[in-house]
């Protein structure tokens, strides 16, 4: 007796039995949670790395109103975008934004003081020890570069948009995603810290060396902050409450 033909709905059941067998690729694995990590970092802030370093040599800044809004919107449309793969990363591994740090508490607003606090007085005392060394070797003191053109803004709906969309791209992704990836992949505090400062302080080269030690000082007293607590949102808080105070300075 001559065997039976299998139907489409037979070679369909047995095409999704060896498909099955067959391992998914996911987002979980340390391999490709690396690989993520990279891609999100590359998207984040490839173009402003670029931009950082063309400025820092002596690029020419935009001063037309339009030029300047249509820098903003770009750059918001980027960090929204950046945000929005963040969690798509996020969501394919199966964690949220508190795997990363995001729970927001009312005493999230006076930890944000302290931590603005403790990185401007970091900032004066990295700079003054500096200065003092500077001194002595070359006999003159460091001249902060002029980032008024760059860092200059009118007060709009646009540049407020991007104050406080701002501090969410940036911590979220440079502290509080890099650092937990490298934290939960079994790399030591110090590392998790220094990249984070480095790859922070890479975007902002346009600003100077002198400038550069300030910032640095206040990137790593937020950095040691998410280390010991792994909590982000005071960090954001502090990060917004400077940005909105240097706008709200430079305006007036």
């Amino acid at each position: 007796m001559a065997a039976t033909p299998p139907t489409p709905r037979d070679r369909s059941r047995a095409s999704a039995k060896t498909s099955s067998a067959v391992p998914v690729e996911t987002f979980e694995g340390p391999r490709r949670r690396l690989l993520a990590l990279g891609l999100v970092l590359f998207v984040s802030f490839g173009h402003f790395i670029a931009s950082s370093v063309y400025y820092s040599m002596g690029g020419t800044v935009p001063t037309n109103p339009r030029q300047q809004a249509a820098r903003l919107l770009a750059a918001l449309i980027a960090e929204a975008g950046s945000l929005a793969l963040l969690w798509y990363v996020l969501s394919g591994q199966g964690r949220t934004w508190k795997n990363i740090g995001w729970n927001l508490e009312w005493m999230d607003l006076l930890r944000a003081g302290g931590l603005v606090l403790g990185s401007v007085v970091g900032g004066y005392v990295m700079w003054y020890l500096v200065q003092v060394a500077y001194y002595s070797y070359f006999g003159h003191y460091l001249t902060p570069n002029s980032t008024g053109g760059l860092l200059w803004f009118d007060i709009s709906g646009l540049s407020v948009a991007f104050v406080c969309l701002n501090p969410f791209f940036e911590e979220l992704i440079v502290r509080g995603y890099l650092m937990s990836e490298i934290l939960d992949l079994g790399g030591k505090g110090v590392w998790a810290i220094l990249i984070s400062i480095a790859v922070q302080m890479s975007y902002h080269l346009y600003q100077g060396f002198a400038n550069g030690i300030m910032l640095t000082a206040g990137f790593a007293v937020f950095s040691i902050y998410f280390w010991r607590t792994r909590r982000i949102a005071p960090v954001v808080l502090a990060h917004l409450f400077m940005d909105a105070y240097a706008m709200v300075r430079r305006s007036f």
